[in-house]
């Protein structure tokens, strides 16, 4: 047996493996991440595949395998995987004659609907021809686990290029260890050693944490205690699980959503944040408020509230892991006003909220937290994520156009699943450009269509300006 620590790779953490863990028990958690870029023409194939070959290599995560310990009692291990084959993960096809944007939105949703091989690399990727135009997409599917938001446009900043031709000053491409087989035994003691050391790690934590309470405790013991209340009120409001969702039409989850899509210039949000004094994080989730109060009010049902998941990045915090997991990402929930405000009171109420859970103590200790829920059953955890209505993640992009092996983006938009909630909806800023993509569970929504058009209306709403059909080659979905 090789005593090689990277032969068993490092265990899945806090959120990552929370994540791992909720989708495998109950398909309804499914967390798949499609990213869809729209190209202006196929791009050559051959070089696109050396492309993703080279990705692989500047992102082991990419070729590594879970491994499973015995009677899945502890969190998988990504490892290198020794069978590693990059065509198993990408392939392409052509649409048939006459197909458009629907059809690619149908067959991403099938490949995002579609579960991973769990003893493979989590992801897959797809290269679709003959879109009207002669355009074409390519679709970057990831499991959550290995990959947030911004994880995903770090990656596709590795994957695409500046212009038509190749990068002159690319770095050389780094070189990958072969994977290992891997023993229960292997896996088994690796576990137990990190478990041991993460144990040591929490311990000590704790002792400093309650060290420097402690000290401030002699100088201010008000001050201390107020750090102390704080602190455990922002756990509980964190860990909370509540019971239903508040929206009385999105009471159903199923196992199965539909994708939506639509575009618009990114300076009219950008405008309509700043001139009233807020960011565009504040704009876009007061659109997409004005949109599903729309929505409630299409069916004459009163909602003052609903329950919202929002996505706080942790990147560049003191205490970023992203060094060492693929996720850097805390989740606020928190009731959301929709009825009843205008366009400056929406930005405002949500701006204040969102701001109060960015320096909320729990937010820096996601992982714990998620490390914690390991121990709650996957059903409880399920429960709890289908309480909330909407989920809604703002993802800043490049802001210059990006090439694909020879191909230019033309647009760059985020399919997320709903993940236990009714709707996602999710923003990508690119090349001047606001790609919103959106999530509906099919039993909440069985009116997709209306709810897109409902949004759109939302993001015209706080931009004073059209925003363009959610079928981007001419007719409404």
């Amino acid at each position: 047996m090789s005593d090689d620590p990277s032969k068993v790779g490092a265990q899945l953490r806090g959120w990552d493996a929370a994540t791992f863990r909720t989708a495998s028990g109950d398909p309804r958690m499914r967390s798949t991440v499609v990213a869809l870029a729209v190209l202006d023409s196929a791009p050559d194939w051959q070089r696109l595949r050396t492309r993703l070959e080279r990705l692989t290599h500047f992102v082991p995560t990419l070729r590594m395998r879970p491994l499973y310990g015995l009677f899945g009692l502890s969190a998988p291990r990504l490892a290198l995987d020794p069978d590693f084959d990059i065509d198993v993960h990408v392939h392409r096809y052509r649409l048939p004659e006459g197909a458009g944007w629907n059809e690619l939105l149908g067959d991403v949703r099938r490949m995002s609907l579609t579960d991973f091989d769990r003893n493979r690399a989590l992801w897959e990727a797809v290269l679709i021809e003959g879109l009207p135009r002669g355009e074409a997409a390519f679709a970057l599917k990831l499991h959550h686990s290995i990959a947030d938001g911004q994880a995903t446009v770090m990656m596709a900043l590795s994957l695409f290029e500046l212009g038509p031709d190749p990068n002159p000053d690319d770095p050389p491409t780094p070189e990958v260890p072969r994977g290992e087989d891997v023993s229960l035994f292997d896996i088994a003691r690796a576990n137990v050693e990190d478990n041991v050391n993460r144990f040591r790690q929490s311990t000590e934590s704790v002792l400093r944490a309650g060290g420097g309470v402690a000290l401030q405790a002699l100088g201010d013991p008000a001050g201390a205690l107020d750090v102390v209340r704080q602190t455990v009120d922002s756990v509980g409001k964190a860990v909370s699980m509540p019971e239903a969702p508040l929206s009385p039409l999105w009471t159903e989850r199923g196992t199965t959503y539909h994708f939506g899509a639509f575009e618009f210039p990114f300076e009219h949000l950008k405008h309509a944040a700043k001139s009233r004094g807020f960011s565009v994080n504040d704009a876009f989730m007061a659109a997409v408020a004005s949109g599903v109060d729309r929505y409630h009010q299409r069916y004459g049902v009163s909602v003052p509230e609903l329950r919202v998941n929002v996505p706080i990045s942790l990147r560049g915090d003191a205490g970023d892991r992203s060094g060492q997991a693929s996720n850097a990402v805390a989740i606020a929930r928190f009731e959301m006003p929709v009825e009843g405000l205008d366009v400056e009171d929406r930005m405002a109420v949500i701006h204040e909220l969102v701001d109060t859970w960015r320096g909320a103590p729990a937010m820096r200790m996601a992982d714990p937290l998620a490390d914690v829920s390991w121990f709650v059953p996957v059903p409880v955890l399920a429960q709890a994520a289908k309480a909330s209505d909407i989920t809604t993640s703002n993802v800043p992009g490049p802001p210059i156009a990006l090439y694909l092996a020879g191909a230019r983006m033309v647009a760059a938009f985020p399919l997320v699943a709903t993940i236990g909630a009714a709707v996602n909806v999710t923003m990508v800023t690119y090349d001047g450009s606001t790609c919103i993509g959106v999530s509906t569970d099919d039993r909440s929504v069985p009116d997709h269509d209306e709810l897109i058009e409902d949004l759109r209306w939302g993001f015209e709403l706080i931009t004073g300006d059209v925003v363009g059909p959610a079928d981007r080659y001419g007719a409404h979905s």
